[in-house]
């Protein structure tokens, strides 16, 4: 990039560039904290997936004190990425259909249950399309059964709130 070209004039170019480069997508980076680098993260044309079983015996994982300690996957150069839910005012999963957001949220919930016993961490599930979250019906960690029904969802909430 060539002196005084601002980093916005490279984003607004994003399309133009997946384009060029025959690729699904361009996203631009354009701050990489502690590089004078503008970056363009590109699709892999062939992806490599992820086993669960690799992030959670990763020595990161196991060493974290947190109960609450979750799984994301793995970042561009291979290493384990985990957060703190704790730590976490938020999370947004948000993703096109068949983008893996259930396989993501599925990932985070089993690396919690791996991770801690019922008397550290407890679940309320609610599940309104009744189709992901029934599988975890019985387990130990579930304050109360899985809620599917409306009328179920408003207990729920209420115990959330007491």
């Amino acid at each position: 990039m060539a002196p005084g070209v601002k980093a916005a004039r490279i984003s607004n170019l994003s399309r133009d560039l997946a384009r060029s480069l025959s690729a699904v997508a361009v996203r631009v980076v354009e701050v990489i904290p502690g590089k004078p680098y503008v970056g363009l993260e590109l699709p892999n044309k062939h992806r490599q997936t992820v086993y669960l079983r690799e992030v959670l015996d990763c020595t990161k994982f196991r060493e974290s004190p947190s109960p609450l300690t979750i799984v994301l996957g793995k970042d561009i150069a291979g290493q384990p990425v985990i957060a703190d839910l704790a730590k976490m005012p938020h999370l947004l999963v948000a993703g096109t259909t068949g983008s893996g957001k259930s396989v993501g949220v599925n990932a985070m919930i089993l690396s919690m249950l791996y991770k801690a016993t019922p008397d550290e961490v407890r679940f309320i599930m609610i599940d309104p399309k009744m189709l992901e979250l029934s599988v975890y019906e019985g387990i130990p960690h579930l304050l109360t059964e899985v809620g599917h029904r409306h009328e179920r969802r408003r207990q729920c909430a209420t115990l959330v709130c007491r």
